[in-house]
């Protein structure tokens, strides 16, 4: 049987409300069927990037590629922990008014998205994720099958690129192109912790176009009619972190120095004691009484603090482009020394 082709570059998500109602994908099928039995409810991908695709054989590297005039340093990344195919790609975050993006949750938060976005981007590789990563999250839980099994605990931590190729998905590796505006939308005490709802924002995360044409494509852009997947470009997650669970190790200190710098991730762990609970781009809560993490009051206010306006978004978001926008600085970044 052939290899599948992804085109929608999806992050390992559950269904996004587009992908419930059955948006096609290449090759002609829905997400729910992409990935087997699971059911649009509760489990699936999203449209974020994940760069995967068909390799046909002329992929394989020849022996030109593997001279000797390619240096080791060639294939070392320009940052730690960052990885190359995103060297010419930053996020950018903002945060409502009252949220410290430097210091307390806000930097585990940002960590931790960061980590599940490089993670899409790189097909699944999760040795991508920032130092500290695995400790501050639980392992995945089974499906939701049972009613009360809760629905954010089955993607706290992005799918494998094994569990994909087990689906007849196979990574080719891209470069990734622009910056990811990424608002904390609010961050509220909730239990003994914190709940998070942050906006993504994708029609400005480009990669190169697959025609060969050396032109650039939104990953909010169907590859096949050119149209905007999310037609306001922006995804919603939200995120549930404690300090309190048991199962974090309550001896990691948090950084005691506002996170911000220069570079575009940190060079140690930043997680300190925080240990994330609960994670869904999609549904919440118990099977048989769940309730949508991206409603259309959330998705507006969103779109508000989006830096890009609509036109603008929709622009980006359509069609293929002579070149991908600036990325820009790392907002706020990471600091070179992590105290």
């Amino acid at each position: 049987m052939p290899r599948k082709t992804m085109s929608f570059r999806p992050n390992l998500l559950p269904l996004s409300r587009q992908a419930r109602a059955g948006l096609m994908l290449k090759p002609r099928q829905s997400a729910a069927s992409a990935w087997g039995p699971h059911r649009a409810i509760i489990l699936g991908v999203s449209l974020i990037p994940l760069l995967i695709s068909a390799c046909a054989p002329n992929d394989a590297p020849t022996p030109e590629d593997n001279t000797s005039t390619q240096s080791s340093s060639a294939s070392l990344p320009m940052f730690v922990n960052w990885p190359k195919q995103v060297e010419n790609f930053r996020f950018h975050w903002s945060a409502a008014e009252g949220t410290d993006l430097q210091t307390g949750p806000a930097v585990a938060l940002r960590a931790y998205v960061e980590s599940y976005r490089l993670v899409g981007m790189m097909g699944g590789d999760v040795s991508v994720v920032y130092p500290g990563f695995l400790r501050a999250t639980p392992e995945n839980s089974p499906e939701a099958k049972e009613r009360g099994d809760l629905v954010q605990l089955q993607y706290v931590r992005p799918r494998t690129r094994a569990e994909l190729e087990r689906n007849g998905w196979t990574y080719r590796e891209k470069q990734v192109f622009g910056y990811q505006p990424t608002h904390v939308l609010d961050l509220v005490p909730d239990g003994e912790g914190y709940r998070a709802t942050v906006c993504l924002g994708l029609y400005s995360v480009f990669e190169a176009a697959d025609d060969g044409s050396g032109q650039y494509i939104s990953v909010n852009a169907d590859t096949e009619t050119g149209r905007p997947r999310y037609p306001d470009g922006i995804e919603v997650w939200r995120v549930d972190l404690t300090d309190r669970n048991p199962r974090a190790n309550q001896s990691t200190a948090a950084p005691t120095t506002p996170q911000a710098g220069p570079l575009p991730a940190p060079v140690d762990d930043v997680f300190g004691p925080w240990f994330v609970t609960g994670f869904s781009a999609n549904l919440w809560g118990p099977l048989g009484d769940v309730e949508d993490v991206d409603t259309p009051e959330v998705r507006a206010q969103c779109a508000d603090a989006m830096p890009d306006d609509a036109a603008a978004r929709s622009a980006m978001s359509t069609g293929v482009h002579a070149a991908p926008p600036p990325h820009g600085d790392p907002v706020p970044g990471w600091p070179e020394h992590i105290q």
